[in-house]
């Protein structure tokens, strides 16, 4: 049994378990944020930052990347385009697509709430001992590679090998 530590209750906690609640944590704190952010929804802060990070994206790949309804995206990408936050066009190299693209507005926005976020994450850190700090921070380098790999081959439902005893 891989034991991580108490829970709130004082029971022990899966490896699993703890990470599906520093997941949970870290989501309920950037959703916060979101709610001090100049747009309506945290679907919208979700694409502001994605399309800032990633670039310009068609509809379709938007979908894929944020696991949205295609319908609820389409709705909210024309509501943002209506508040002047992004651009939708027609694809250059394929008429059936739109390429969706920050305006300045959109690009100010989303550069606001990135530094919002990263300000919190610095408030988060601050809380761990100071001795703790660089160590964590490698820590979380090493599971972002570990989630990005897990991503580049998980299929639906497929079960996780057994771990190392």
């Amino acid at each position: 049994m891989n034991v991580a530590q108490d829970n709130e209750i004082g029971a022990p906690l899966q490896t699993g378990d703890l990470l599906r609640t520093i997941t949970r944590l870290f989501t309920e704190l950037q959703t916060l944020s979101f709610a001090c952010c100049d747009v309506q929804s945290a679907t919208q802060c979700t694409i502001l930052t994605t399309l800032s990070r990633e670039g310009d994206q068609t509809l379709t790949a938007l979908t894929r990347r944020l696991n949205l309804d295609k319908a609820w995206l389409s709705r909210t990408t024309d509501q943002m385009a209506e508040d002047g936050l992004l651009v939708k066009a027609p694809h250059p190299n394929d008429r059936r697509a739109l390429l969706l693209h920050l305006t300045d507005a959109g690009t100010q926005a989303a550069h606001a709430l990135d530094t919002q976020l990263n300000a919190q994450a610095q408030r988060v850190l601050d809380r761990l001992p100071a001795r703790d700090r660089a160590q964590t921070v490698r820590l979380l380098e090493h599971l972002r590679a570990a989630l990005d790999a897990e991503l580049q081959t998980e299929t639906c439902c497929t079960p996780a090998p057994s771990a190392p005893q």
